[in-house]
């Protein structure tokens, strides 16, 4: 079992099963008037993304041992974990008294949105960019040439990036589409498809994270 674990076509084949048996499931049981209350506030999917950030703050406070050499590391993934949970939680719904959001580039263009808020919640963005940027000038190099030698981990979060970018591209097809197409919204049984696509997407990002940290653990204690 640990061998299958470790494979590096372990989290490629263990997301698409999962990932097309969640869109099977949805699309045969629900579609197309029910497929929304799935990804709704409070729905299925909202749940189990909760959750999977709660247990991947919890997996990063339980392994922090395993960091020891690399605290610095570690601290930007507890991070990053607690920002991605705020986020779900709907925490930047709150934060602006006069907008939506402050986490937006309209909201940075919006001549009445305070400049306190803008100057605040800018630098919040620019520390997050700065984390995520730190890791990626760390890593690339070892991660571009350990996809090549099959590494596990290394696939993982390659599964992990792909997911992710794909999941916000499906995110921004719909209003991409009204703007192409002169305000026509897409059909709303088409739509209901594309918002359960990014949605399920979006709701394995934590639990890929948590195989990530599952399979470096293990790769460590073998070596």
């Amino acid at each position: 079992m640990k061998k299958i674990f470790l494979s590096p076509f372990f989290t490629p084949v263990a997301f698409l099963v999962l990932w097309l048996s969640f869109i099977g499931m949805g699309l045969l049981q629900f579609y197309p008037d029910r497929i929304l209350p799935l990804t709704e506030e409070g729905g299925i999917v909202e749940v189990f993304t909760h959750l999977g950030y709660v247990l991947l703050v919890g997996m990063l406070l339980v392994i922090a041992d395993d960091y020891k050499d690399k605290m610095r590391t570690w601290g930007i993934f507890l991070f990053l974990a607690l920002c991605a949970l705020l986020r779900e939680e709907g925490i930047q719904h709150h934060l602006s008294r006069t907008d939506t959001t402050p986490f937006k580039s309209r909201f940075f263009l919006n001549p009445n949105n305070p400049l306190s808020e803008k100057i605040i919640f800018g630098a919040v963005l620019l520390i997050v960019a700065g984390a995520v940027g730190y890791l990626a000038v760390k890593y690339s190099k070892h991660l571009i040439k350990s996809f090549f030698e099959l590494n596990p981990v290394t696939w993982s979060v390659a599964v992990l990036c792909t997911v992710g970018v794909c999941a916000k591209v499906i995110d921004r097809f719909p209003s991409n589409w009204r703007k192409a197409h002169n305000g026509i919204s897409l059909p709303d049984d088409v739509y209901a498809v594309f918002q359960l696509l990014e949605e399920s997407s979006e709701m394995f990002l934590p639990y890929i994270c948590m195989v990530i940290l599952a399979q470096y653990r293990l790769a460590k204690k073998n070596s």
